[in-house]
């Protein structure tokens, strides 16, 4: 009997939230602008990382590249020149800290305050986990989980400095 009124119950609901995305397809939210943004994107020398500072490019926002490689963050940056872009490259090695927080004050010095960040950047070692070495799993949690502690994550990075 439970299951029989859980059922009955439900059927009125699936028939609402139905309707309710029927017509969220049919007029969609307006998007929001971000022209004039600051953007920081870390790890955006190649991958990823590159083709969202491609597409922020196009949007007309300024953009701060993060990222280790000297020559990816180049090409990276003459590229959203090209597309429009006001760009800031900076070589960042996101598993320093002190790195980091230099960056930062540069960045807020330079350009201003980020109000966009895309925590991108990112090591991946193909090897199976006994055959990596020890320096290589270290650096892994640098940058894959322990950068996105710093201070820089928050949304204002004048909070840093």
């Amino acid at each position: 009997m439970k299951y029989l009124l859980d059922l009955i119950l439900l059927l009125p609901l699936l028939i609402v939230f139905c309707i309710e995305s029927f017509i969220k397809r049919l007029i969609p939210k307006k998007k929001k602008s971000v022209a004039g943004e600051i953007v920081l994107i870390t790890g955006a020398g190649h991958g990823i990382g590159r083709l969202t500072a491609y597409e922020f490019a196009k949007l007309n926002t300024k953009l701060v590249l993060w990222d280790i490689n000297k020559n990816g963050i180049e090409e990276t940056a003459a590229k959203c020149r090209k597309l429009g872009a006001q760009v800031h490259p900076f070589v960042v090695d996101c598993s320093q800290r002190e790195e980091i927080y230099s960056a930062v004050r540069k960045v807020k010095e330079e350009v201003g305050d980020v109000s966009i960040l895309v925590n991108n950047a990112g090591v991946v070692y193909t090897a199976d986990l006994f055959a990596t070495q020890d320096p290589q799993i270290e650096k892994t949690f640098e940058v894959n989980v322990l950068a996105h502690f710093w201070k820089h994550s928050v949304p204002c990075i004048s909070a840093v400095s």
